[in-house]
C-alpha cells in the first residue's frame, strides 16, 4: 500500500491559509499593543499623581513647582526631581519611541514623557494650594508631552488623581 503524501498544491493552499490568517490578525494585534502602551502610560501618570499627593501632604497643601528639564527657554517643564519616586522609568511613556528630537525620543532628550501644567487656572502652580483648587476638575496637572498614542489621544492627570484621555489638547 502506498503512503498518501501532500501534493504541492495542497501544501501551497495550507501555506496560503496560514498567511491569510496571520495577515488578518496583525492589525488586531498591533491595535492591542498600542492600547497596552497607552494603558501603561496612563498607569505611570497615576503613579506620579500618587507621588504628587504625597508631596502635597508633606508641604501643607502646596503643589510642587516645576523645573525646566531641558536647557533652552522653550524646553518643557516637569517634576521628575521634585517628587519622591523610586523608579525614574515611571516618567517614560512606553509609546514614546519616535526619535523626533535630534534623533532622540522625547524621554531620552528631556528625562520625561510628560509635561507639568505650570499655569493652573492662570496662576503659577507653585502658589496654588490643593485645598483652594475648588471646582477645577477640568484642568489637568500633567499630560503626555506629545501625541504618543496617535488616534487614541493623550493621557491627562487631574488633581483628584484620575487619568483620562482626550483626542484634543484640553490644557487651559
Amino acid at each position: 500500500m502506498k503512503k498518501k503524501l501532500f501534493t504541492i498544491v495542497e501544501l501551497l493552499i495550507v501555506i496560503g491559509v496560514i498567511g491569510l490568517l496571520a495577515g488578518l490578525s496583525f492589525p488586531v494585534l498591533s491595535k492591542a499593543m498600542a492600547q497596552s502602551r497607552k494603558t501603561s502610560c496612563a498607569n505611570n501618570l497615576r503613579q506620579i499623581g500618587i507621588s504628587i499627593n504625597g508631596y502635597v501632604n508633606d508641604y501643607r497643601g502646596f503643589l510642587p513647582s516645576a523645573i525646566r528639564v531641558g536647557e533652552g527657554p522653550s524646553d518643557p517643564l516637569s517634576i521628575p526631581n521634585i517628587v519622591k519616586i523610586d523608579k525614574k522609568e515611571i516618567f517614560q511613556c512606553p509609546a514614546d519611541t519616535k526619535k523626533a528630537y535630534e534623533d532622540q525620543t522625547y524621554y531620552s532628550r528631556y528625562g520625561t514623557s510628560y509635561e507639568w501644567n505650570v499655569w493652573y487656572n492662570n496662576r503659577p502652580i507653585e502658589i496654588v494650594k490643593f485645598s483652594i483648587l475648588g471646582n477645577t476638575l477640568k484642568t489637568p496637572l500633567m499630560l503626555d508631552a506629545e501625541n504618543f498614542h496617535g488616534s487614541l489621544g493623550k493621557n491627562y492627570l487631574y488633581h483628584d488623581g484620575r487619568v483620562s484621555r482626550s483626542l484634543e489638547d484640553t490644557v487651559e
